[in-house]
């Protein structure tokens, strides 16, 4: 049997196996949701545009990198 981390938004439910997600991650996901299991679209909104941010800041940060790398190479 797989561990299940059940919340409600909009009042639907979704079960989401703990397995596939990793452990910082699931407890943001506890972090945003209330004493019923539920979670304010607004709030995983935020949340996910946050994580956007630093996923595109991070990605950004390894091309000037890389660049910084290459151009090192060929000096």
């Amino acid at each position: 049997m797989e561990n299940i981390f059940r919340v409600c938004i909009n009042g639907r439910y979704y079960d989401i196996p703990t397995q596939n997600i990793s452990q910082n991650t699931l407890e943001n996901l506890k972090k945003l949701t209330d004493e019923n299991h539920t979670i304010d679209p607004r709030k995983l909104l935020g949340a996910f545009l946050e994580a956007s941010e630093i996923s595109n800041t991070f990605q950004t940060n390894i091309q000037t990198a890389l660049q910084t790398l290459e151009t090192l190479k060929n000096i």
